[in-house]
């Protein structure tokens, strides 16, 4: 986790600007000491009036430190960023009554979790000049929009492939069962994560990995991999490093950390999705209630899904954003971002208590066995 603070050579003039908006704009709640808008007071674009201020929890540490200085200097606004591990971190501060955070980067099971208890404002999307650049294919597969209502935009896909060393392999292995290959024993390795493993054993079983009907299944084979594991990770740059330092073969990774891993790295891999499916997910750019400078937020949130800067956040990060860039990239970057329609990608829904349940139950079965 990152905390970078920014002092900007413009604080004090456009700190004095925030609040002069902030007071035109009336005592109508928000924040403490906040601008009391709301995002779907902006009739028409761009919203006016922006704050001197904008705090962002982007867990895209990277690109986060280029859209600090980019977006900062465009809109003459310091922008400041609170990188975090684990979505619990930006959670707990809705529950516990938000007044900092202006714009989080946040995971779609989560997003539903906020929308349902009403933490995040609404979107005016119909005006937004960046919603056009969202592909289809992103709209379509999220749970952000509800009761004809938008509460987020997508700001990049997460894939969850399997990640191979392409030199060992000739061909991409097309099933999940290459993480059962006892010719493999100490070259493969699994996630340290209750939910990824478990959704891994249901695919290799054939069950579905949102409802799966035989969780006695799916914790007798991962009981069986066990043995054959080179280590479980659990930290994405351990996960990273098993494969630079070509320790393993094959395993889950993100597609993110595997781009770093090819073209950052030099190492020999790549990822695809097996033919029983991958999951996948998407982080979203929302703005939360309370947010104390919410027209910079809404700007922000316009500014991040223009190409130039999706673009950017691939290069930094290498996740598929959710706008299409294709006339942006280079040729290997074109082919690295290719999902052919073959592949059965399946979104990742929030699972119910009891399946979460189950899994960590099973997880921790096969950790102690």
């Amino acid at each position: 986790m990152t905390r970078n603070h920014v002092l900007g050579r413009r604080n004090v003039l456009k700190a004095t600007a925030g609040a002069a908006a902030a007071g035109l704009a009336g005592c109508l709640g928000g924040g403490d000491g906040g601008d009391s808008r709301t995002p779907m007071d902006v009739t028409e674009w761009p919203p006016e009036d922006l704050e001197g201020n904008l705090n962002l929890w982007n867990w895209y540490d990277d690109w986060a430190e280029y859209a600090k200085e980019e977006f900062g200097n465009q809109f003459d606004v310091t922008v400041t960023n609170s990188g975090f591990s684990s979505p619990d971190q930006w959670y707990s501060r809705l529950q516990a009554g938000n007044e900092e955070m202006d714009n989080i980067a946040a995971t779609t099971n989560w997003v539903e979790r906020s929308i349902e208890n009403d933490y995040l404002h609404e979107l005016p999307v119909d005006i937004m000049p960046a919603w056009e650049n969202i592909t289809d294919r992103v709209k379509d597969v999220s749970s952000y929009q509800q009761d004809g209502k938008v509460y987020a935009i997508p700001e990049a896909l997460v894939l969850y492939p399997l990640t191979y060393n392409d030199e060992h392999f000739d061909s991409a292995p097309s099933s999940w069962d290459v993480l059962w290959d006892e010719s493999l024993e100490g070259q493969i390795m699994m996630w340290d994560n209750s939910t990824v493993s478990c959704q891994i054993a249901a695919l290799y079983t054939g069950q579905d990995p949102v409802e799966p009907d035989d969780f006695g299944e799916i914790e007798e084979v991962l009981k069986q991999q066990k043995p054959l594991l080179r280590t479980y990770w659990g930290d994405y740059q351990q996960g990273m490093s098993l494969f630079v330092n070509e320790e393993v073969v094959a395993g889950p990774l993100t597609m993110g950390r595997t781009y770093t891993a090819r073209f950052g790295e030099g190492a020999p891999v790549h990822y695809t999705a097996p033919e029983e499916g991958a999951m996948f997910t998407s982080d979203l750019f929302v703005i939360p209630k309370g947010a104390p400078n919410p027209m910079a937020s809404l700007q922000f949130t316009n500014w991040g899904s223009q190409k130039k800067h999706a673009a950017k956040l691939f290069e930094t990060m290498g996740y598929m954003p959710a706008v299409d860039i294709e006339d942006q990239l280079s040729k290997e970057d074109r082919e690295f971002t290719n999902w052919p329609d073959s592949w059965n990608l399946i979104f990742q829904e929030t699972l119910s208590d009891e399946v979460r349940s189950r899994f960590d139950e099973i997880w921790t079965a096969v950790k102690a066995a």
